[in-house]
């Protein structure tokens, strides 16, 4: 049962009307999803029903019946328990409003012994009482919790909504504050320094004049790992505007091919928000996120150029119509390629590498070499220290190739977009907390049988990500929101996959149907000069075939990889 009388609301329902405050202020109110996920919060906090809240905040209060001996003993599980009166939890979340007590007294010393002379009493029990006659009857199992305790929790119940809420906030910030910040330093510093458009530069020139359009793809995917996607579109919009002067039938092919590499990075490998909150929900390492993402994410890039090839055989579109974006700074000196590729290689190999040593050490025991390198890497398998020493080593390259005036008008730049992020991601993470104190695993379980089993877990990590994300435009809110409600019910089950895959089916499921409702959609549009018949044609049908095909190659790989 998971309904109370006097509150009568069901905890599915109360995880609904959450989701729905979060869509109704961003949607109509217009309110920054910042907002709406605190909101939300403090919604969910309020409504949890009583029941669900005696079973999870006074769970370490409660006690189990485990055994019983002669002479009316009744052993309980929890060194805790003391003489008194305690209340039936079955009938507490049944919504019983006096349910009937249970007065239990410590069993005496000559009690005990008669016991054991009789050879009823059990050595697993840690502690022993009597029950009272007429009292009711008592089962294995059964779980207790004192009327003290419960009186004690009434008492608190609505003081501490405002504490949960902050300790959602700042746990998630603990996490992911961090990394995340220091991810958006990277990314502005690649920009100013021009590592960026060196990279584009050397990619371009490995495929060659003809390459232009897989080059783009190819330079969007890596910069949308530590760069955000509206920045990489910016930066590599010019390019394909060039290459438009110079063949016009070649323009809209330069822009797909920009769309499809950076949007997949964005919602599939770390640091990025998105995929850092999951992972970190489902407790995915950073490291195997990456390289899982770089995987999946490569592959659907793929059918989404092809898509994007195709669209210019329908498409007519001149770079004349597009409007012109902020573009980055350009330095008298070209930077290195090597030193333009270590901000984002250091990362990739040492938290990729150390999900490689640890498998190896693993799979050859402990007395190969790999278990001692294991060690040494663990030491330094830490993403807020990564991420730290990654954005110093690009603030010392943004230094070298610039001035010191330059540096700092960067790095208030990539603060400033780093707070709306984190903060976005912090009231995501106390939206998560709300919902995760629901018990939504028991409740979706006795409802929907189908949707928690492990492959429906798949299907339904992607269909929710993916509704949530039509709903309301953002894909970072639609994964942080569906990471939240999934997790718990993946902790329930045995997996015969790796947690990685409903990670990587929650970032697909945040690509397909993006729409009007989407910053990036008009971000596109208004940039390219297409029309909005013509981006939902081009951008909208190209990120949801590679949701689609994302998920699929995640299915795929689940069954023949499973990683366990």
């Amino acid at each position: 049962m998971f309904r109370v009388e006097g509150e009568g609301m069901d905890v599915l329902m109360v995880a609904a009307i959450g989701v729905v405050i979060v869509l109704v202020s961003i949607l109509l109110l217009r309110l920054h999803p910042l907002l709406g996920l605190l909101i939300a919060s403090l919604f969910v906090f309020a409504a949890t029903p009583r029941s669900i809240l005696l079973n999870t905040e006074l769970k370490s209060k409660q006690v189990e019946i485990v055994d019983f001996a002669a002479g009316g003993l009744v052993g309980l599980d929890s060194a805790t328990a003391r003489a008194g009166k305690y209340y039936f939890l079955r009938d507490l979340q049944s919504g019983i409003e006096d349910p009937p007590g249970l007065v239990l007294e410590r069993a005496t010393h000559a009690q005990l012994l008669e016991s054991v002379e009789q050879g009823g009493l059990s050595v697993a029990a840690q502690a022993w009482f009597t029950a009272q006659q007429g009292g009711p009857v008592l089962g294995r199992q059964d779980r207790l919790v004192s009327a003290a305790d419960v009186a004690e929790f009434d008492a608190a119940r609505w003081k501490g909504i405002g504490a949960k809420l902050a300790d959602g906030f700042a746990k998630t910030f603990h996490k992911l504050g961090i990394p995340v910040t220091m991810a958006a330093i990277v990314g502005v510093c690649l920009l100013e320094s021009g590592a960026a458009a060196r990279l584009v530069a050397a990619i371009m020139s490995l495929f060659g004049a003809r390459g232009t359009a897989p080059s783009l793809t190819v330079s969007g995917f890596i910069l949308g790992v530590p760069v955000f996607f509206d920045n990489v579109f910016y930066l590599l919009l010019p390019l394909a505007k060039a290459v438009g002067r110079q063949r016009p039938e070649g323009y809209l092919a330069a822009v797909m091919a920009i769309i499809v590499g950076a949007t997949m990075a964005h919602s599939l490998v770390p640091p990025t928000p998105g995929p850092l909150l999951v992972a970190e929900t489902l407790n995915v390492s950073v490291g195997m996120m990456m390289m899982g993402g770089l995987v999946v994410g490569g592959i659907a890039s793929c059918i989404g150029f092809a898509y994007g090839m195709l669209c210019t055989r329908w498409i007519q579109l001149s770079p004349e119509t597009s409007t012109a974006g902020p573009t980055a700074r350009h330095t008298d000196r070209p930077v290195p390629l090597l030193l333009a590729a270590l901000p984002i290689a250091v990362p990739m190999a040492i938290l990729g590498g150390s999900e490689v040593v640890a498998y190896m050490a693993e799979s050859r025991g402990p007395s190969s070499r790999f278990a001692g390198l294991r060690e040494w890497m663990e030491i330094v398998n830490d993403p807020g220290l990564i991420f730290i020493a990654t954005a110093l080593l690009s603030i010392a390259l943004l230094r070298y190739y610039t001035t010191r005036a330059v540096v700092g008008q960067s790095l208030t730049r990539g603060i400033a977009d780093a707070g709306t992020i984190v903060l976005l991601t912090c009231a995501g993470g106390a939206f998560g907390a709300s919902l995760q104190q629901l018990d939504l695993a028991n409740a979706i379980g006795s409802r929907f049988a189908g949707l928690t089993t492990p492959w429906g877990v798949l299907f339904t990590a992607f269909c929710l990500t993916t509704i949530i994300r039509a709903a309301q435009g953002s894909a970072t809110v639609a994964m942080i929101t569906s990471g939240s409600i999934v997790a718990p019910v993946i902790a329930t089950i045995d997996l015969p996959f790796h947690p990685l895959y409903v990670a990587l089916a929650i970032g697909c499921g945040s690509k397909p149907l993006p729409w009007m409702n989407d910053s990036g959609f008009w971000q596109v549009a208004t940039m390219t000069g297409m029309t909005t018949g013509q981006t939902l044609k081009t951008f909208s049908v190209a990120l949801t075939l590679m949701g689609v095909t994302g998920f699929a190659v995640t299915l795929l790989g689940a069954w023949l990889i499973p990683l366990i």
